[in-house]
């Protein structure tokens, strides 16, 4: 292996913190509904505000925030104080947390990093868990929707499903995934300026 490769190795892609909006959150509200028992990760998670909302609106479910910035981690755990809501805040890096136990992934990110992300992604998550990224794909895998926010310059909202997705499965055996991915969504619920964009598997 060449220092190249052994660099890359240890590599790991930093993300400048931007706050998801507050107009983004209340789409996210919309779209997401857990159901009782899930877990949800919102994956270098920042003030955890998105996370924080979730938690708000879905205490039947179990709400995960992951930051690795220490000073992050500090302002999501008091947010969460302050508003007396159960938020599990980790403080690590989201490459070295297993995420075995999801059922909806939330994360914003950058596409370079998405890619980094995808084989974890793909190694870890059972088919049917819901990932959403807001603004940046996750190269090579097909959307099961793409959800155009107006009045926003965070515009997209890409939704994804393990198991369909990523292309494991084929399409026949995949399709009980949406199914199941469907039952956590309301896409029904968005107003009708907002344009829903569904992908397809070949």
């Amino acid at each position: 292996m060449g220092i190249k490769e052994v660099m890359a190795s240890y590599y790991t892609p930093s993300v400048p913190w931007v706050p998801t909006r507050d107009e983004v959150i209340d789409y996210l509200l919309k779209i997401l509904k857990p159901r009782s028992g899930d877990i949800v990760y919102d994956v270098g998670c920042g003030d955890g505000r998105v996370a924080l909302a979730l938690a708000q609106r879905n205490p039947q479910a179990r709400v995960k925030c992951v930051e690795i910035r220490s000073d992050l981690v500090a302002k999501a755990r008091d947010n969460a104080r302050e508003k007396g809501v159960a938020l599990e805040v980790v403080e690590g890096d989201f490459f070295k947390l297993p995420l075995k136990d999801a059922n909806i992934v939330y994360m914003y990110l950058l596409t370079s990093v998405n890619q980094k992300l995808r084989p974890k992604l793909e190694e870890e998550l059972r088919p049917g868990t819901i990932v959403v990224s807001l603004d940046f794909p996750i190269p090579e895998w097909i959307p099961l929707a793409v959800v155009e926010l107006p009045r926003s310059w965070q515009r997209s909202l890409y939704i994804y499903v393990a198991g369909y997705s990523d292309g494991k499965y084929s399409k026949e055996i995949s399709e009980k995934f949406v199914v199941e991915a469907l039952e956590r969504l309301n896409l029904e619920a968005l107003p009708k300026d907002v344009k829903v964009k569904f992908g397809r598997r070949e």
